[in-house]
């Protein structure tokens, strides 16, 4: 693809899974699962960008699409929780590192993207309705009212969070989190 369009400027992760279970209840495969796809994944696919953008010696950014649950601790999720620190502390770690070479490495940290996510689809909100003692109707509703704005989040609110750190708009931020989650107090950054 970088060849057919002529590099790399831009890069976003974005792939995830979600698993909600008692730490006594979590398998070593849910366990591994989760930091496969969430942590190392994030791992390679910015480990190949660097590889390229350090190649076309023009700088870039990479996004790494996150959780708000990279740091609020709740019962149930350790697995995933854990998965999604690891993305946060990763980002940070590539903000140092990309720095002399012009490459800028940013959080989009969101809750609860109920709408066009597939993962409330499956068992995962069974799960999470389970866990907040609500019917899957009532979820989003629940979300909502947990955070302070009392506002859904949408996915297009995840996009527009990405294009800014995408764009030349944050031409001077690394190392940065935004957090898009209607405002969850545990999720304050620090």
């Amino acid at each position: 693809m970088a060849v057919e369009f002529g590099g790399v400027d831009i890069v976003v992760s974005n792939a995830g899974i979600a698993s909600s279970a008692k730490v006594e209840d979590t398998s070593l495969e849910l366990w591994n699962k989760n930091m496969s796809i969430q942590s190392t994944g994030y791992f390679l696919v910015a480990r190949e960008a660097f590889k390229l953008l350090k190649t076309q010696g023009i700088g870039g950014a990479i996004v790494f699409v996150a959780s708000k649950n990279g740091f609020a601790a709740s019962p149930g999720a350790a697995a995933y929780r854990t998965a999604k620190a690891s993305e946060i502390h990763l980002a940070r770690c590539l903000a140092l590192e990309g720095t002399p070479e012009g490459i800028r490495v940013n959080v989009v940290n969101l809750d609860a993207v109920l709408r066009g996510s597939k993962i409330w689809s499956g068992e995962w909100l069974d799960q999470r309705a389970a866990t907040y003692g609500t019917d899957k109707g009532g979820l989003e509703e629940m979300y909502r009212e947990r955070s302070l704005l009392k506002r859904s989040v949408l996915p297009e609110d995840i996009a527009e969070a990405c294009y800014f750190f995408a764009s030349d708009l944050s031409s001077k931020s690394t190392g940065n989190i935004i957090n898009v989650d209607a405002g969850n107090a545990q999720a304050f950054t620090r």
